[in-house]
């Protein structure tokens, strides 16, 4: 994935597309500062029906790209819930020269700083909306990769993670998810099997990679969903779209089954409780 990218500086791949009006259907969100951050956050932040908030990760092209913000906008409408992308990069924008690309992409891509940041942003999350806020979180190429690290070390803040085209997925950065993950990968991606799935089946629990999916859109190139988005193209826009038909459809499930998981905890709980007042 470090060819890939590379390939893309040198070939000056664009992340502009011409095509009326995709970028206008749905509400547009705002940039707020959080600390030291720019984030944008669009939709509802006050909805108790679903208490979800989404955490989206931009690509490597970073904060203020089009196609990445219309994504948030359209999960932020379909879903009725609030979705945020901080950014992570702090305005330190993709290189243009290779020589200087190694060094920038090791200092954007310190998880130590990336895991501080993530818990600002939830902590601020549910400071203005409820407490109890359930968070997942979405990333693109780079961000992909943070979506793993995050479901395998912050699994107290995010109850799951969609990892869409995610660049420098190995096993190592996969063995230890502590929450199910929606793996997509574009046809031009490393394949998710059998190396991905099979570290995460041999090494996560098994309520976790049983509820991990994996998905390959095999006609499309990286980034497709997002600073790659070609909405003039027809055939990317239904890729989009069956993107985001399964996004829905994961957090719908994952959302069920954590819920389940959490009532039936508090069941036990208050039966425990009870036989403990009987016994005094």
């Amino acid at each position: 994935m470090h060819i890939l990218c590379l390939v893309f500086l040198i070939l000056g791949f664009s992340t502009c597309q011409s095509s009326s009006l995709w970028n206008e259907t749905y509400p547009k969100g705002e940039v707020v500062r959080v600390e030291d951050m720019d984030v944008y956050t669009v939709g509802n932040k006050t909805n108790s029906e679903k208490n979800l908030s989404i955490i989206v990760f931009h690509d490597i092209y970073g904060f203020n790209i089009t196609q990445t913000r219309v994504f948030c906008d359209r999960l932020a409408a379909e879903h009725e819930v609030q979705v945020v992308m901080a950014d992570f990069y702090r305005g330190n924008s993709l290189p243009t020269t290779i020589p200087h690309f190694a060094a920038w992409l090791a200092q954007v891509g310190n998880w130590s700083q990336v895991s501080i940041d993530l818990r600002t942003i939830a902590t601020w999350l549910r400071s203005t909306s409820s407490p109890s806020r359930r968070i997942a979180v979405i990333g693109f190429c780079w961000g992909g990769l943070q979506v793993a690290r995050a479901c395998s070390n912050l699994s107290d803040l995010f109850f799951t993670g969609i990892s869409i085209h995610g660049a420098w997925l190995t096993e190592d950065e996969v063995k230890n998810l502590q929450r199910p993950v929606l793996f997509i990968a574009a046809g031009d991606d490393p394949p998710l099997r059998p190396n991905i799935s099979t570290a995460i089946e041999q090494s996560a629990n098994s309520q976790v990679s049983g509820q991990c999916q994996y998905e390959t859109y095999a006609n499309m190139k990286h980034g497709f969903v997002s600073a790659g988005a070609n909405y003039s193209n027809l055939e990317n826009v239904a890729a989009i779209n069956q993107v985001h038909e399964s996004v829905k459809t994961f957090l719908n499930k994952i959302s069920t089954s954590s819920s389940s998981i959490t009532s039936y905890s508090a069941c036990i709980l208050l039966c425990l409780l009870f036989v403990f007042d009987l016994c005094q």
